[in-house]
């Protein structure tokens, strides 16, 4: 058998070896645009298993280490000099020339107007920069290995969705997330990443110089992993997650290695591996065409959205809302109508994101969540005194509900409904739930200050589980304050219900009707609800609080949640759920105090508290506040602006303001709604609403605020 018969039956076993695995090889499985970091600097568009587009830069001056296909086909390329956006007819927009003594590996779009940078060099930076002027508008340090070369500094950078960057350091082996001004966000040690980004759900996707893929939680745990040597991918720099799971890893060729490439057993430039760890595709494309060595590859149906992009005040994202700002609609509430107290305590929460669990004593300053209430409840009333403070809050109520001028009797029952929303079993979670500080801070005033009998206080939260930090802490104070919680045991009641308690407006299919019984029979009702977003109706404050008193089922997805969420696209007015809670005799017309619990406060409904407040007045804190109102609406108005005010970003704000406007503008409600209480239709507002204006101030709602 001569030299060529045999090579070719070598490759035709190799072949066939493929075709038994059940490995596609196929050009036209993914239409993707592709870019290498290579001697030659070229990109190319890849459609229906052939290239649509090439591009081949004549300087052959450095290479291209990261490359962005953008939603209108132009593309920004970083090539270790400089950086610049081309065009599809291969014509450059703009270019920036890496200053001398550093390199630039990695760029981001941020809009039409903007582009943020990592240059390596010493100092390394991360830079803002105006398009197509190529103005220098900010640029920040960013620390370094200084035994390390510039060359070996960065490589990665991207852009989060709550518009912070996120930065693989390869010099130090770590991952860090800026925000706009420089401050650091958060890190992440012990990697060696080649590249990094974040998932839709927020976790970050780090691709390792050894082969190594993670997927972290925001606390730095491994949640997946996968180490690509073993498909042949020893120098991944880039992964795409698919929409089916499955993982699309580059895999780089060094041209400037001594020993010249095997032709016969090319690497492969990419592999795509299934949810199960077998490889499904193979890209092995040097010859017919020949597109290199690979550093990125970025599917046609993924190009970025330009418009999308912000980093910071940078291209800055707002939610559209039905109300402007300071344009107060409806009647305010409480001894000083309209009145909002917020106290913010620097200090109360100092969780570290990473270590434990954030209800550790370690991480929480009791003493600072007993000053939040006190000094809640005094800035709300106008009163010297917590004790003052208590009585003034009882007579008003009972003035109100016609009971005469009196405060609490011994034996009337006050409901405290906590937010345990992440809670279904007693254990303790990472997960944001009512926090046990601010708990025992508002037993211990309504005891010592208040003067209310222990076993007159009742602790629940009827669709979850009351956690053992809250139980234990308050009961070994407090043990004859009850505490009912949807399963009941280790000392907590199992929650009971009155059937067909709430009766909506509208016909609400199949809401739930059922109140608890703790709720019901209570004399005054405390809704201690959470500073947070929810992917349904935007925020989940006061109002959505409510929803945990209904006979719903502990497993969320059991439950209808009618007429709850806003139509976020076209912002169409409906009937609003909320607005029915906020109305009943047993619900929100019952309630005593509004408080808003912020000392941590997250972006997200799930998950344990992420990220920290970064905007004024918070600066890279937890938010370390206490929102205190007897207007609800004022109460969730003002908790709804400061959501927003931190991040505007979150899709799920636009309309969030919707069942506001309806509640305040009772009689007249834009949806059409005549809203009910026992039968009868309600003639005036339930509360003040207003949007504060950029200076964070309100023309009719009294926001009180209070820096501990």
């Amino acid at each position: 058998m001569n030299k060529k018969v045999f090579l070719f039956f070598l490759a035709m076993l190799s072949v066939l070896g493929i075709w038994a695995q059940g490995i596609d090889t196929q050009l036209s499985r993914h239409n993707f645009f592709y870019a290498g970091q290579s001697k030659q600097r070229r990109m190319f568009i890849v459609k229906d298993g052939q290239v649509s587009w090439a591009y081949d830069d004549q300087l052959k001056k450095g290479e291209i280490s990261d490359a962005v296909l953008m939603s209108d086909d132009n593309i920004l390329v970083a090539h270790q000099y400089g950086i610049a956006e081309v065009n599809q007819a291969s014509q450059t927009v703009w270019h920036y020339d890496a200053p001398e003594g550093t390199e630039i590996h990695t760029i981001q779009p941020i809009g039409r107007s903007h582009v943020v940078f990592v240059q390596n060099g010493k100092p390394a930076k991360a830079v803002v920069m105006e398009i197509p002027s190529c103005r220098i508008v900010r640029e920040f340090e960013l620390p370094v290995n200084d035994k390390s070369s510039v060359h070996g500094q960065f490589r990665n950078a991207r852009l989060t969705q709550r518009g912070t960057l996120l930065i693989a350091n390869m010099s130090l082996g770590c991952i860090h997330e800026y925000n706009s001004n420089g401050q650091e966000v958060d890190r992440w040690t012990g990697f060696l990443p080649w590249s990094v980004q974040e998932l839709p759900k927020g976790n970050l996707l780090i691709t390792g110089r050894k082969g190594l893929i993670q997927e972290i939680n925001r606390q730095g745990h491994v949640m997946w992993q996968m180490n690509t040597t073993e498909f042949g991918v020893t120098q991944p720099q880039k992964t795409v997650r698919l929409k089916n799971g499955n993982h699309i890893v580059n895999n780089w060729y060094n041209e400037w290695n001594k020993t010249p490439m095997d032709t016969l057993n090319a690497p492969v430039q990419a592999v795509e591996v299934d949810k199960d760890g077998k490889v499904v595709w193979q890209l092995r494309a040097w010859k017919n065409p020949d597109l290199g060595p690979s550093t990125t590859i970025q599917l046609l149906d993924e190009a970025v959205k330009r418009e999308r992009l912000f980093f910071g005040e940078f291209n800055a994202q707002k939610p559209k809302l039905f109300v402007g700002p300071n344009e107060p609609i409806g009647k305010g509430k409480g001894i000083h109508p309209g009145r909002v107290a917020w106290v913010h305590a620097p200090g109360v929460a100092t969780w570290d994101g990473h270590t434990g669990l954030w209800v550790e004593d370690r991480w929480n300053d009791q003493a600072k969540a007993d000053a939040l209430i006190r000094e809640g409840v005094m800035q709300l009333t106008g009163e010297t005194s917590p004790k003052k403070a208590w009585q003034a809050l009882f007579k008003h109520f009972n003035k109100e509900h016609k009971r005469g001028n009196r405060g609490y009797k011994k034996g009337e029952m006050i409901a405290v409904k906590l937010n345990m929303n992440n809670a279904i079993t007693h254990h303790d979670t990472i997960e944001l739930n009512s926090s046990p500080f601010t708990t025992l801070a508002l037993v211990r005033s309504l005891v010592h200050d208040g003067g209310v009998r222990e076993q007159d206080i009742v602790l629940c939260e009827p669709s979850r589980a009351i956690t053992d930090s809250i139980y234990n802490k308050v009961y070994r104070e407090f043990p004859h304050v009850r505490m009912i919680d949807n399963i009941g045991g280790s000392g907590r009641e199992k929650c009971e219900y009155y059937p067909e308690q709430i009766v909506y407006s509208v016909d609400n299919g199949k809401m739930a009707h059922g109140l608890a019984t703790c709720i019901a029979d209570a004399d005054y009702l405390i809704n201690s609800a959470l500073l947070k977003t929810h992917s349904g109706p935007g925020v989940t404050l006061t109002s959505k609080n409510w929803y945990g008193a209904t006979d719903i089922n502990l497993l969320w997805r059991q439950n209808a949640h009618n007429n709850i969420s806003q139509d976020k696209r076209s912002g169409k007015p409906n009937y609003k759920t909320f607005v029915d809670w906020m109305a009943h005799k047993d619900m929100g017309q019952k309630t005593l105090l509004f408080l808003i619990d912020g000392t941590y406060g997250s972006r997200d409904v799930n998950g344990a508290p992420n990220p920290k407040w970064m905007k004024e007045p918070f600066n890279g804190d937890w938010a370390c506040s206490l929102i205190a109102s007897q207007d609800e609406v004022a109460c969730d108005a003002v908790g709804m602006d400061i959501i927003i005010n931190e991040w505007p970003e979150f899709q799920s704000l636009n309309y969030c303001d919707e069942y506001l406007r309806e509640a305040a503008s009772i009689p007249n409600a834009p949806s059409g709604t005549t809203y009910m209480q026992q039968g009868k239709a309600l003639n005036e507002p339930l509360g003040l609403f207003e949007h504060w204006n950029k200076e964070h101030r309100y023309t009719k709602i009294e926001l009180k605020y209070k820096k501990l």
